[in-house]
């Protein structure tokens, strides 16, 4: 006979916390589930336990696998599970007793596609001694029952703001997930499944009681326990920047793009952030130079991208900058950095190059094309306040010119921004992105000729600048307004 329910529970090393995990599970008044314990590769006595309660209880199924990580316990999971619903349980985290009966009254309503469950977080010794506790799904504090797709869709961002589908511990309709498989031996890999689902998701409820217990070790018991908290992984960052991708993928399917990439960006930058200091944390000891290439990188790749859309600009500058500041005072950092930020704040550190020299590289910095919205631009401001001798007015006037400019290109006022783009002619300082700007105003506004003078004026200028070369080819061919809008996004967005 079917179960209602499905838990899997992949186990590698577990020994500590198995039982306490299994027998939450057991205590449970509603009793319509199965658990499947996958023991992937244990070495020590899990391998016995997990076998020792299959034969307990006839609810509990036993398998023993090679060691591939928690995922490819899930994955091994999914293919021999039976339940009508499906859900997953770490070896180290605990239900509530009351947890599966909130469950199935929820599910007993209405046949939903998805239960989001809340969590409450624990920090503990390495005994699951708690020694703090506080809410993991703190946002979203009222019960909620939605069985309507656009609605599911319009406020998709508010669960993923409130961590709601930051694991995999919710309750998933069978014929759904079992489409789909987790990426194995990728920390944190369930945030893209639920990412991958989201479109099947008809129907979500939600009860705001908290049954789920999660469990972080303020110290690491054993790199071979089966526990993802405390360590790092080095494609933290890609995951964050693939998640970033792969949402606003989503978000654009949805036709809510511009609702919500501006505060998902920013929410995006600031996750970054975080995990630059995570990597300085645990690994600035051993390999500084190597650290320093890693945030080097990422800084190109994903904050001038994200940023760049965001509206909060100076607070997201002022953390980097804080960030990279420090680690400058503390590490011999090479100048050889393909990044106008870095690059200026390495020639603010350096005692062997002339204030004009300094002032070169900010300008050079703060002006780079890849630098759309001038991210450095209010540290070079508060850089000023405290080198008085750093501060160029007129390299200042112009940037807040050009940055009003290149908004308002953003954001569609491409008569506002032309207006202010002329008003760049009366500074000494010329950049091409100021004719690429112009050229793509006129281009919009159906002033070619203006357009096409723009570009050739700024190639004049800057010869072999490859975005006027490529925008001349562009404006060179038969306009039309679908084209108008294609060439703002492809233009205004670098």
């Amino acid at each position: 006979m079917q179960p209602l329910l499905s838990i899997i529970m992949p186990i590698y090393n577990n020994e500590r916390t198995l039982k306490k995990a299994v027998d939450s599970i057991l205590v449970q008044k509603f009793d319509d589930w199965e658990l499947l314990l996958v023991d992937d590769g244990s070495t020590d006595s899990c391998v016995q336990i997990v076998d020792e309660y299959a034969k307990l209880d006839n609810r509990i199924r036993a398998f023993h696998k090679e060691n591939g990580g928690t995922y490819s316990g899930f994955n091994y999971g999914l293919e021999e599970t039976i339940g009508k619903y499906i859900t997953f349980c770490c070896a180290d985290d605990t239900y509530e007793p009351i947890a599966f009966e909130i469950i199935k009254n929820q599910l007993d309503e209405y046949d939903y596609d998805m239960v989001l469950i809340a969590v409450v977080s624990h920090d503990c010794d390495n005994d699951q001694n708690i020694i703090l506790t506080h809410p993991y799904n703190n946002k979203i504090k009222n019960s909620f029952k939605i069985i309507d797709k656009k609605s599911i869709e319009r406020q998709w961002f508010d669960f993923w703001v409130a961590e709601l589908l930051m694991s995999p511990i919710n309750i998933y309709k069978a014929s759904i997930i079992k489409k789909y498989r987790f990426r194995e031996r990728f920390y944190a890999d369930d945030r893209f499944l639920n990412i991958v689902i989201a479109d099947e998701i008809h129907s979500i409820s939600y009860d705001s009681t908290e049954i789920y217990n999660s469990y972080t070790y303020v110290h690491i018991i054993d790199e071979n326990v089966n526990i993802s908290g405390n360590k790092y992984y080095d494609y933290e960052i890609d995951m964050i920047c693939e998640q970033y991708l792969y949402y606003t993928a989503l978000f654009d399917k949805w036709g809510l793009l511009d609702k919500y990439l501006v505060n998902f960006a920013n929410l995006t930058a600031h996750n970054v952030l975080l995990h630059i200091k995570k990597i300085f944390a645990f690994n600035n000891k051993n390999e500084p130079t190597t650290n320093i290439d890693i945030l080097t990188n990422y800084y190109n790749d994903i904050i001038f991208e994200i940023a760049a859309i965001g509206d909060n600009l100076s607070d997201i500058d002022n953390e980097i900058f804080k960030t990279i500041h420090i680690i400058f005072q503390h590490y011999n950092v090479s100048t050889n950095f393909d990044n106008p930020v870095v690059q200026m704040i390495v020639a603010i550190n350096s005692t062997t190059i002339s204030i004009d020299e300094v002032k070169l590289e900010i300008a050079n910095g703060l002006l780079d094309y890849r630098n759309p919205y001038r991210i450095g631009f209010e540290t070079y401001k508060n850089l000023s306040a405290k080198y008085p001798q750093l501060l160029n007015r007129e390299l200042l006037d112009y940037l807040e010119t050009e940055q009003t400019a290149r908004k308002l290109l953003f954001t569609g006022n491409f008569e506002q921004s032309l207006d202010t783009t002329i008003r760049l002619f009366n500074s000494k300082i010329s950049t091409p992105e100021q004719y690429v700007i112009l050229a793509l105003c006129g281009y919009h506004l159906d002033l070619i000729e203006d357009a096409k003078n723009a570009v050739e004026t700024g190639l004049q200028l800057f010869p072999n600048y490859s975005r006027l070369e490529e925008l001349q080819n562009v404006i060179n061919a038969e306009r039309n307004e679908s084209n108008a809008t294609i060439i703002i996004n492809n233009y205004a967005n670098i």
